[in-house]
C-alpha cells in the first residue's frame, strides 16, 4: 500500500468517492499505539462551494455531534478544517452511500425492490424525528440538507443519516446549487429560504419516489407532481405504486403550507402503512441485497481494513525506540558497528517512510539474533576442540575441563545466566515481531535451542568425577588455571584400547557440538502442526478463553418506544477481535421492533471486550451480547 497522504491530524487511507459536496475517505487517526481509529472522512471541496463562508456556518457543529445519538444518525467525532476546506469525521462505515447504490442498481440493472426501499426511507425519516426532539441550546436539530449522498447503507444492511452539521450552511452559502443535489431539496431550500420542519419531508418524498421507481422527481414536472406519481411504475415489478406509499410520496411534495408538517409525522405515517400493508422489510434482506450488488466491493474492502489494521503507522520516534535496541544487540555482535549506523538514521519522518519497511527489517534481527545465540551455545564446543587436535578421541571427562582456562575471558559467555539472557534477549525481540508467521517459525527454534541447551548440560554433569564437576560449575576460572599443570593428555591415550572397547559412549558428546548448526533447517516440519496464531477467528473449545465485556456504553433508549412506555431485551451477536474491539454484528431472532434492534446493535458496536485467547494468544470471536431496555 501507498504511504497515507496526511490530513490535518488525519491520514486518508483511501478515497471512496467523490460528488457535488467533495470528497469522501476512509481515514485513520493514529496515536502512540499506531492506528486508533478509522472513521469516515467527508472533506467539503465540491465544486461551488465556499469553505471560508461554509465553515463560518458549522460554529455549532461540535454541539450538534455531541447532541445527537442515535442508531440512525451517523456518530461525529470530529468537526474542523484544513487549508480552508472543511470536514466532518465519523465513525467508519462499512457500506455505501445512497448515491451510489442508485447509480449501481441502475448498471446492473437490478431495481430495489419495495420492501428496501421503504425500510431506508423509514430509518432516514427516525433519523430525522430524533434530531428535531434534540436541541442545541435552544434551537431544536433539523437538517435543511437531506441528500442520497448524506445516506449510508452499511453492509449489514442500517441506514445513517449524516450531515446535521452541515445542512443548514450549505443552504445559507449556496451550496445546494448544483443539479444533483437540488433535485432532492424543496424549492425553498433551492430558493435559498431559511430551514424549516416541512424541508426534510420533501425531500423524503423524492428520495423514496426515486427508490421506488429508479427515477429522479425533477422540479415542477409539466404533469405535475401528483400525475408523475401516478404515471410511474415500480422499477422492481413494473406493477403501480402502492395507494398508501403514492399518498405518502404526494403529500411530501406538495407546497410548504399542504406538505407533512414535519418528520416525525412523515415517520408515523410510513411506519403505519409499512405495518399495515403487505411489506416485510428487514434489515438482513437489506444486508444480503447489498452483498449481492456490491460482493466484490464489499470482499475488497474487508482485505483492505485487515491490511491497513497491521500498518505500523506510529510515530517515526516511537517506532526508531523499539527497533534500534534489537538491532543494536542482534548485529553488534555480528556486524560490528553496522548497528550504530542503521540507528544514527532509524528517525525518518512518516511520509518518507514506508509503513511496512519496520516488518522488513525484523526477518533480519530474528536471524542476527538467532546466529549470535547458535555461536553461543557451539563456541564452548569449539574452544573445546581448539588445541588439541592430537586427542580426537579424548573421553569427555578429559575433553571438558582441559581446554577450558585457555580462552580465559571467554568462560564467563558459556555460564547459564549468560546463555538463559541471550534465550531471554530472543524472546523479547520475538515480541516485537508484528508477523505472525516468523513467531510461529522462531517459537518453534527457541524450544529446540532451550531443548539443546539442556542436552549439553547432561552428558557434562555425570562424566567427571565430583571434585570436577564442582569445578566446572563454578563461574571462576582461578581454580581451574592453578590446575592446569596436572593436565596429563596423553595418560589417557595409552590405555587406547579399553576407551575404545567403550568408545560408543564418546560420539555422543559430537552430535551436541554440531547439533546447533544441524538445527538450523529443523522448523521447516513445524507447520504441519496446526497452531493458532493472533488474529485467527475460533471458535468455543479446549484452551479457549470466551471475551469478557469491559465496558459498555449506555444504550439510547427508542424515541418511539420511550413514547409508547415499551420494553425489550435484544441479543446481538459480536465479533470481538484480538484487541477487544468489535469489528461485526448480527442481530439474530425475532425483531423486538421500536428501534429496539438498531440501538442495541449500536450499542453493541461500541463496546469493548476483553479478548478472547486460545492457549494463551489473543484471537477473534464471536460472542452474544444481551442488552436490556427498561422505561
Amino acid at each position: 500500500m501507498n504511504i497515507p497522504e496526511e490530513f490535518g491530524s488525519y491520514l486518508l487511507l483511501k478515497k471512496l468517492s467523490e460528488d457535488a459536496l467533495g470528497e469522501t475517505f476512509r481515514a485513520a487517526k493514529v496515536g502512540a499505539r499506531g492506528l486508533e481509529q478509522v472513521s469516515l472522512l467527508r472533506v467539503l471541496n465540491g465544486k461551488g462551494i465556499d469553505g471560508n463562508k461554509l465553515w463560518q456556518k458549522m460554529s455549532n457543529g461540535t454541539a450538534i455531534q455531541a447532541a445527537l445519538r442515535s442508531p440512525n444518525i451517523g456518530n461525529g467525532v470530529d468537526v474542523g478544517r484544513v487549508r480552508n476546506q472543511p470536514y466532518v469525521a465519523y465513525d467508519y462505515i462499512s457500506g455505501k452511500n445512497l448515491a451510489t447504490i442508485l447509480a449501481q442498481t441502475e448498471r446492473r440493472m437490478s431495481p430495489i425492490p419495495t420492501d428496501h426501499a421503504l425500510l431506508i426511507a423509514e430509518r432516514v425519516a427516525l433519523a430525522l424525528a430524533v434530531a428535531a426532539e434534540s436541541r442545541v441550546g435552544d434551537q431544536r436539530v433539523l437538517h435543511g440538507c437531506v441528500v442520497p449522498h448524506l445516506v449510508m447503507v452499511s453492509n449489514e444492511g442500517e441506514a445513517r443519516l449524516l450531515g446535521f452539521e452541515l445542512g443548514a450552511g450549505l443552504r445559507e452559502v449556496g451550496g445546494v446549487g448544483d443539479p444533483d443535489l437540488a433535485a432532492y431539496l424543496s424549492p425553498e431550500a433551492v430558493a435559498g429560504a431559511p430551514v424549516a420542519k416541512a424541508d426534510d419531508c420533501w425531500s423524503l418524498g423524492a428520495i423514496l419516489f426515486e427508490l421506488l421507481t429508479g427515477e429522479r422527481m425533477r422540479h415542477n414536472p409539466p404533469e405535475g407532481y401528483s400525475a408523475r406519481v401516478d404515471q410511474t411504475v415500480l422499477a422492481h415489478d413494473g406493477s403501480p405504486i402502492p395507494g398508501p406509499v403514492a399518498d405518502l410520496i404526494k403529500k411530501s411534495l406538495e407546497p410548504r403550507e399542504q406538505r407533512i408538517a414535519d418528520a416525525g409525522t412523515w415517520h408515523k405515517a410510513i411506519s403505519k402503512l409499512m405495518s399495515d400493508g403487505h411489506f416485510s422489510p428487514t434489515t438482513f434482506n437489506l444486508a444480503f441485497f447489498m452483498h449481492n450488488l456490491f460482493r466484490d466491493d464489499i470482499e475488497k474492502e474487508n482485505q483492505e481494513l485487515a491490511a491497513e489494521m497491521k500498518l505500523d503507522l506510529r510515530p517515526a520516534a516511537s517506532a526508531a525506540t523499539v527497533a534500534i535496541p534489537i538491532v543494536a544487540a542482534a548485529t553488534s555482535a555480528a556486524a560490528g558497528s553496522a548497528a550504530p549506523a542503521r540507528a544514527a538514521g532509524a528517525a525518518v519522518p512518516l511520509a518518507a517512510q514506508p509503513a511496512s519497511s519496520a516488518k522488513k527489517t525484523n526477518p533480519m534481527i530474528f536471524v542476527a539474533a538467532a546466529v549470535v545465540l547458535l555461536a553461543l551455545l557451539g563456541g564452548g564446543a569449539w574452544f573445546m576442540m581448539r588445541g588439541r587436535p592430537a586427542t580426537p578421541a579424548a573421553t569427555p571427562a578429559t575433553a571438558v575441563p582441559a581446554p577450558v582456562p585457555a580462552p580465559g575471558p571467554a568462560q564467563p559467555a558459556m555460564t547459564q545466566e549468560q546463555i538463559q539472557a541471550q534465550i531471554d534477549q530472543l524472546v523479547q525481540a520475538q515480541i516485537q515481531a508484528s508477523e505472525s508467521k516468523l513467531k510461529t517459525q522462531y517459537d518453534d527454534r527457541l524450544k529446540l535451542l532451550q531443548k539443546q541447551l539442556e542436552d549439553t548440560r547432561k552428558p557434562g554433569a555425570p562424566s567427571p568425577s565430583p571434585s570436577s564437576s564442582a569445578t566446572q560449575e563454578s563461574p571462576e576460572p582461578e581454580p581451574r588455571a592453578a590446575a592446569r599443570p596436572v593436565e596429563p593428555v596423553p595418560t589417557p591415550a595409552a590405555p587406547a584400547p579399553a576407551p575404545a572397547q567403550t568408545q560408543p559412549a564418546v560420539p555422543e558428546p559430537a552430535p551436541v557440538r554440531q547439533a546447533p548448526v544441524e538445527s538450523v533447517p529443523a522448523p521447516a516440519p513445524a507447520p504441519a502442526a496446526p497452531r493458532v496464531q493472533v488474529g485467527d477467528l475460533v471458535r468455543p473449545g479446549p484452551g479457549v478463553q470466551t471475551p469478557k465485556l469491559l465496558r459498555l456504553p449506555q444504550p439510547t433508549y427508542p424515541a418511539a418506544a420511550r413514547r409508547l412506555n415499551k420494553a425489550a431485551t435484544v441479543d446481538v451477536r459480536v465479533l470481538v477481535d484480538e484487541r477487544g474491539k468489535v469489528l461485526e454484528t448480527e442481530a439474530p431472532g425475532i425483531r423486538a421492533g421500536y428501534g429496539f434492534d438498531e440501538a442495541a446493535v449500536d450499542v453493541a458496536r461500541r463496546a469493548t471486550y476483553n479478548p478472547a485467547s486460545k492457549d494463551g494468544v489473543r484471537v477473534k470471536m464471536w460472542t452474544v451480547l444481551r442488552v436490556a431496555f427498561k422505561p
